[in-house]
């Protein structure tokens, strides 16, 4: 572990160069408040409203902060201070064989992280969201969740994982076969989450007979757009923050409305946000958005190869050996920045595809009810009015508010 070695250099610049980055974008983001909105933006958002948000964004980023400034301090502690060496030595003496010694390590730091950002996690759920008005969590639903997930990750990922071991261990293209095992578990995953997973989490019921059920079913007849059924999800039992969206393949698609986007908006603002939504399957995004994560997985694999077969990047964690387990945990380390990168790549697309999914609604249903839709999202969640272009660049998955409003205007 010295400076000669360059696995060494790539993770530590990897590491702070990120952290630094990031830090960078906050504060930029937060002095976008002291600006002037652009007048289109002023006749949106109240000086008191963006007052609010200011605050609101200023308590989540003081509250980002902290949690990244622990997670890259204790990394740094337990790398510098032989950590990860000292963790090698110990698994051995398990006595265990190569796969199970993987996933117990594996799993014993995906319990300690999960440790580490649970007061940051309560920290954001019952003081920032709820001192906003926005957190209905309770403290049973806050424990529950978390302990659902971690049994959901040992079920599901335990098995891949190990699968994923083998293969490293005993397959001359093992990145090639874990890559093709793990696009099958995602496309499988994509149809039966929401059948299976999301209601452990959420409370699916069907929409009740009327006028508005009528009216989305008309829709997505009109847009040829086949619909099974149409539920409504029990967000308002977490947050007050709303959402909707569509699941299923095929003739099989279902809609899901949060019961908070139902009280908060009216029957024409609904059709129009269906309306987006199907022009994301309209204009094939799902799919494309599955082939660009299947890609990115594969370059993933390949990349974790290369690094398994050099002693100089175990050396560069203070590793001796070839532990595979471990070693999987030190590339998630030293991949952040290629992460980064190909992230900001998704999320330009991601944001093209909500101006096309845009124009669609806009084209269904007229430019008025989608507009109206979106403000009062926006002023709801208390987006950022007006965020510096680098926090776009880096981490919105969809454009700001006053560029979706200029697009469907011009």
């Amino acid at each position: 572990m010295t400076l000669s070695n360059p696995w060494f250099i790539a993770a530590l610049v990897g590491v702070l160069g990120l952290f630094h980055l990031d830090l960078i974008a906050t504060f930029l983001n937060l002095a976008q408040f002291r600006h002037a909105l652009p007048p289109q933006l002023k006749e949106i958002f109240p000086d008191e409203t963006v007052q609010k948000a200011g605050e609101y964004a200023a308590a989540s980023s003081k509250l980002d902060l902290l949690r990244s400034t622990a997670s890259v301090a204790v990394l740094i502690a337990f790398w510098w201070g032989g950590g990860f060496g000292w963790l090698n030595g110990w698994s051995d003496s398990w006595g265990w064989s190569e796969i199970p010694t993987g996933l117990g390590v594996i799993g014993l730091l995906i319990l300690v992280q999960n440790v580490i950002s649970l007061p940051f996690d309560a920290w954001d759920t019952f003081k920032v969201e709820a001192e906003f008005g926005f957190n209905r969590t309770t403290a049973g639903t806050f424990i529950a969740d978390r302990v659902k997930g971690l049994v959901l990750t040992a079920l599901l990922g335990g098995p891949l994982l190990a699968l994923v071991l083998w293969f490293f261990q005993t397959q001359e293209l093992a990145a090639l076969c874990a890559w093709l095992t793990v696009a099958v578990f995602s496309i499988v995953m994509a149809w039966l989450s929401p059948r299976l997973l999301m209601p452990l989490f959420l409370k699916f019921k069907p929409l009740e007979n009327g006028p508005l059920r009528e009216a989305l079913l008309a829709l997505a007849a009109r847009l040829e757009f086949p619909v099974v059924d149409v539920s409504v999800v029990d967000g308002s039992r977490r947050s007050s923050k709303a959402n909707a969206f569509l699941s299923g393949f095929g003739k099989n698609r279902r809609i899901a409305l949060f019961d908070t986007l139902i009280e908060k908006h009216t029957p024409a603002e609904l059709e129009a946000i269906l309306a987006h939504e199907i022009g994301h399957h309209k204009c094939r995004h799902v799919p494309k958005q599955l082939v660009v994560g299947l890609l990115e997985t594969g370059l993933l694999f390949f990349l974790l190869h290369a690094s398994l077969q050099s002693p100089g990047f175990f050396a560069a964690f203070g590793v001796m050996g070839k532990p595979l387990g471990l070693g999987l945990v030190l590339f998630s380390i030293l991949y952040s920045p290629a992460s980064l990168l190909l992230g900001l790549i998704s999320s330009a697309s991601s944001r093209k595809h909500e101006f096309e999914a845009d124009a669609f609604a806009k084209k269904a249903c007229g430019k008025e009810p989608l507009i109206e839709g979106l403000k009062k999202l926006s002023l709801d969640h208390l987006s950022h009015p007006n965020p510096h272009s680098l926090t776009v660049w880096l981490h919105y998955s969809h454009p700001p508010i006053g560029r979706r409003l200029a697009a469907l205007e011009g």
